[in-house]
């Protein structure tokens, strides 16, 4: 199978500097197979070179020049930026005392000029406090990496091609999470900068801080000699601070994708139909941003509202139309309360609220017309460590404008899903408990409400790695296939299967920002307590009106940005999405809509030394 290509956006297509944006974060399965050309991959090698995993201390600081305890033993080379912190006070488990860590404080960056076998110097590029015994790394995790593609003078297939063979050698390396910087080249355009400025990292640290980027790698593909050739500059912000400048031919094996290819975001003509234009909100997520500060509803960007603000974290939330009366309604909980909403009008209109006893804390809530009655009712799960208790989940129906529960208390973890298509969930699925992983494996069943109770009813083929949390379904696979499955795993990879067989998983991580739920043994001396998590269940929502589903996940790995999975003709495709949202992203939600649907969104800006307070923002993306 060969590397996939794609179109690049029609709305975008002309530009002084064209955009390439749906080549970046983009993961397939025949990237992982085939290695990026050899010169190619001596850049992909540059690039590694710059971020060892390290970790060691200032020796001594005078004025700007500092003494590192790092060398050419640990592995590090001139030219690498460190972040310098400082340790503070010792964090302990209140319960058992045992050493969690130490407080970090950041003061700081290094840039590393001189590597000696034992230690190093450099200087300081950010920051005026830093002194002996402060700390100096570069992270362990993945790097934060900004791809800023420039095109002159080269087709735009031929350049597109190149930087997708950039980013898929990247992305395989498992260092790096690489997002789209086409909304900079539009920002720093609008500025009146020129390629030759842009390429020298100017007006690069201005917008650093908005769109949350530590590192850009600007390629610059133009024409030398009658061939394509690439430039590429990695800068360190918001300095910026140059730490590479590499160029090289591109590789003859890199071709051009084949034209003529269709897939589900592309904006092309199907068929006899006439081609749409790249308006669509799935156009727009690929190409564009989300400004929640701004509300911005300039081009290039999606127009947003803040329909409520609460003083407490939100948890969960769903959203869904609710099929008798036509009425959207919304549905969050802040771990022991659940609120129930109508929204109208782009304003939310309080339906009832259901308090929970004291012997559980809520996880998770969704909406679903389990009875097949047109009226919504709120899956509710619940859990609480007390071994005696574990999962406590319920159902609640509206009655006369209160919530009352019914089914009973169910001991397993509760998912509504969409398996017929109906564009609400009918079908509830269980799935029980385990001490060892939460989610025993494999075992999920298809529940009914029977004479007010719960009741399997069959068996569901699902993949071992399935959990009852963070999951939807969907028809992503194309119209005619079977409806497939798409779910966060324990690794925080997101997987599509269909039945038990897996389609295709992402390399990249999703997920995050749920509910810790502890799970306390005594399978070793003393005992030890496990922490899982809940996750906010994708969203399964056709984008851009050709009738196949996409879906949006969360990716809270950097806070507030989420991920769009997509097919094309060459298989699954996944791109991060800078939200810009200030925030955990809580939870996720979708609203159909002819030609546009509505994302609404809850997000989280957690404050404290547990992160367990906070205040929420339920933000919507507006048609247009």
């Amino acid at each position: 199978m060969c590397a996939a290509r794609l179109t690049m956006s029609r709305a975008t297509r002309g530009l002084a500097l064209a955009p390439i944006a749906l080549i970046l974060a983009v993961v397939t399965v025949a990237a992982q197979t085939s290695p990026p050309p050899s010169s190619l991959g001596v850049l992909v090698d540059q690039v590694l070179g710059l971020f060892p995993k390290l970790d060691g201390d200032v020796v001594e600081v005078v004025n700007d020049a500092v003494t590192l305890s790092l060398g050419r033993k640990d592995g590090l080379v001139a030219g690498i930026e460190l972040s310098v912190y400082r340790e503070g006070r010792e964090l302990r488990h209140p319960r058992t005392g045992a050493l969690l860590g130490r407080t970090e404080q950041g003061v700081g960056r290094v840039l590393v000029e001189q590597v000696f076998e034992g230690y190093a110097t450099g200087r300081v590029t950010q920051g005026s406090d830093i002194r002996a015994g402060d700390r100096a790394r570069v992270s362990a995790g993945k790097i934060q990496l900004t791809v800023i593609p420039m095109v002159e003078g080269v087709k735009d297939a031929v350049a597109q091609a190149a930087v997708q063979e950039l980013v898929d050698g990247l992305t395989r390396t498992g260092r790096f999470q690489v997002a789209s910087g086409d909304a900079l080249v539009l920002a720093l355009q609008q500025q009146g900068l020129q390629r030759s400025e842009i390429l020298e990292g100017k007006g690069l640290a201005a917008l650093a801080e908005r769109h949350k980027i530590e590192h850009a790698l600007v390629v610059h593909v133009k024409s030398v000699q009658k061939k394509p050739f690439m430039d590429v500059r990695l800068f360190a912000l918001p300095g910026p601070s140059t730490l590479m400048t590499s160029g090289l031919f591109v590789p003859p094996a890199v071709r051009a994708a084949p034209k003529g290819g269709d897939f589900s975001a592309s904006g092309q003509a199907r068929g006899n139909q006439t081609a749409r234009p790249q308006l669509s909100l799935l156009a727009r997520l690929l190409t564009g941003e989300l400004d929640s500060g701004a509300y911005s509803t300039g081009e290039g960007s999606i127009p947003l509202k803040e329909i409520a603000k609460y003083p407490f974290v939100v948890t969960s939330l769903d959203v869904a139309m609710a099929p008798a009366d036509k009425v959207v309604r919304m549905v969050i909980t802040d771990g022991q309360k659940v609120y129930l909403y109508r929204l109208v009008e782009r304003a939310l209109e309080p339906e009832w609220t259901w308090a929970a006893d004291a012997s559980a804390g809520v996880f998770s809530v969704q909406l679903a017309d389990l009875d097949d009655d047109g009226v919504l009712e709120v899956v509710v799960n619940r859990y609480h460590p007390n071994p005696g208790i574990r999962v406590k989940s319920t159902i609640l129906v509206t009655r006369n404008g209160k919530p009352v529960p019914t089914g009973g208390d169910s001991a397993q973890i509760l998912i509504a899903m969409d398996v017929n298509g109906d564009g609400v969930k009918k079908t509830l699925w269980g799935q029980d408990f385990a001490q060892a992983g939460f989610y025993k494996k494999g075992q999920v069943e298809r529940l009914v409400l029977r004479n007010g109770a719960l009741v399997s009813d069959a068996r569901v083929p699902v993949p071992s790695e399935f959990r009852a949390t963070g999951a939807t379904v969907s028809n992503i696979g194309g119209k005619d296939a079977l409806r497939s499955v798409a779910y966060i795993d324990e690794h925080n990879r997101i997987r599509v299967s269909v039945a038990a067989q897996e389609l295709w998983r992402s390399s990249s991580p999703v997920g995050g920002g749920g509910v810790k739920l502890p799970v306390d043994t005594q399978i070793e001396r003393g005992g030890r307590t496990y922490i899982y998590h809940s996750e906010a269940n994708p969203v399964a929502i056709d984008l851009d009106g050709d009738g196949i589903e996409e879906i949006v996940v969360v990716q809270n790995q950097v806070p507030g940005r989420m991920a769009v999975v997509f097919k094309g003709p060459a298989g699954f495709r996944f791109q991060s999405v800078n939200s810009g949202f200030e925030g955990t992203i809580t939870g996720l939600g979708a609203i159909p809509g002819d030609p546009t649907p509505s994302l609404v969104v809850a997000v989280t800006r957690f404050y404290g030394l547990l992160t367990n307070a906070g205040e929420t923002q339920i933000i919507m993306t507006i048609p247009e």
